[in-house]
């Protein structure tokens, strides 16, 4: 028995020996406030469900998301007082309902305080905004159960863990005077490539075709071996190769502008907006972390509706420092990408940092092009061009958050 419910029975027995209504009341009302405490800290946290909700599991910079926060009490006895602690990574931003500090770095809590009845379900609604791109986690729900004066006597952690990607904004792209800037080409005329979605029948086996296109089923109908055969493919396939890295000296210094960085991956996106729209087969490259066991970022270069999707969640999961040098990234394209594929530089430093990797990539038959951005832009198109790169130079104007275009000068 604790100390309260000693203190309230020996109230009870001298209000009855005492003949003190007063003290008899008090002890009861003492006894059963005991009782009820007992009664949440062993059972208040039985059949409690706790759910959120999140409209969807993608955003873009600017869009606005309902979060449901929903608590159902399916049991007889009543909560009086239920606090929620949703964890949550802290640059989150709840439009009504702004994130508390949390013990733990990098995270901070959505709380609630609930009262609910037998079999009673309660859900609030909130809105995320997305003010920055990024990966946002939702972690464990504390739930804590209290008697009528808010002592906590229960608690209990589950884990909820769910991710919410924010994509960067894109916005259209011109050159200056707002007229139309060739970034590369359109569809071309005649097809260089095979496109192995685009199944145009059969052909009769050829000494060097691989194993894997040997129809079998038709070779077997046939008696004799014939190969796939493939409609060539049409699209102009473009690489868009974001480096990261916005300071002078080692990628390893961790060192990085913000604001420059969100320029970048909003040019990067708008450019692969601007490419797939023109029917051209977009992929994209970044020397950044993207939350996977791959040191850099990479999406192949295709079309297609979903493709810019494809991106857009890359660039959203992209980190702001870079996880390798840019020419290391740029070495490994030979290997990843068809023959004659357009590679689209996207840098805020010097090229010729990296201008040893661009030429390689010019003589493995690679068509290179460069777009320099930030305030040297203009300094770093001219070094470009003196090491044999075509350059332009793409502003943002007046920042990455409220521009309405991006300019690329020819």
């Amino acid at each position: 028995m604790t100390t309260v419910a000693v203190v309230a029975a020996l109230l009870l027995v001298a209000g009855v020996l005492g003949g003190a209504p007063g003290l008899v009341l008090l002890g009861l009302l003492s006894l059963a406030t005991t009782g009820l405490s007992g009664l949440w800290s062993r059972r208040g946290l039985d059949r409690l469900r706790y759910e959120r909700h999140l409209g969807a599991d993608r955003m873009v910079v600017g869009d606005q998301l309902e979060l449901d926060l929903m608590v159902e009490n399916a049991k007889l006895l009543p909560l009086a007082w239920l606090a929620t602690d949703d964890y949550a990574t802290d640059a989150l931003v709840v439009l009504e309902h702004p994130l508390a500090p949390s013990d733990r770095p990098g995270l901070g809590v959505v709380r609630n305080v609930w009262t609910l009845g037998p079999f009673e379900r309660v859900v609030r609604h909130f809105r995320l905004v997305a003010a920055r791109r990024g990966r946002y986690r939702f972690e464990m729900v504390r739930l804590t159960v209290a008697d009528l004066f808010g002592r906590g006597v229960a608690s209990v952690e589950q884990a909820q863990p769910s991710t919410l990607i924010v994509r960067p904004r894109s916005v259209p792209v011109q050159g200056t005077g707002g007229q139309f800037v060739p970034l590369g080409s359109r569809r071309a005329r005649q097809g260089l490539l095979e496109d192995p979605v685009l199944f145009a029948g059969v052909r009769p086996f050829q000494p060097g075709d691989p194993r894997r296109r040997i129809h079998q089923r038709a070779s077997a109908r046939l008696g004799r071996p014939v190969s796939r055969r493939y409609e060539p493919s049409t699209a102009r396939h473009v690489l868009v190769a974001l480096d990261v890295q916005t300071h002078p000296g080692p990628h390893w210094l961790l060192a990085y502008d913000d604001e420059l960085v969100e320029s970048l991956v909003v040019t990067a996106a708008s450019l692969a907006r601007r490419f797939l729209a023109d029917g051209t087969a977009c992929g994209l490259a970044a020397n950044g972390w993207t939350y996977s066991l791959a040191r850099t970022g990479f999406v192949a270069p295709h079309g297609g509706a979903d493709q810019l999707i494809r991106i857009g969640d890359l660039l959203g999961r992209l980190s702001s420092t870079a996880s390798v040098p840019f020419s290391q990234l740029l070495a490994t394209l030979p290997a990843r990408l068809p023959g004659g594929c357009l590679v689209v530089t996207l840098s805020s430093r010097d090229p010729a940092t990296f201008g040893s990797a661009l030429r390689r990539l010019r003589s493995s038959g690679f068509e290179v092009r460069h777009i320099a951005l930030g305030p040297r832009g203009p300094v770093w198109v001219v070094r470009a061009r003196r090491l044999g790169i075509d350059a332009r130079l793409a502003r943002l104007e007046p920042d990455w958050r409220t521009s309405d275009a991006l300019t690329v000068a020819g």
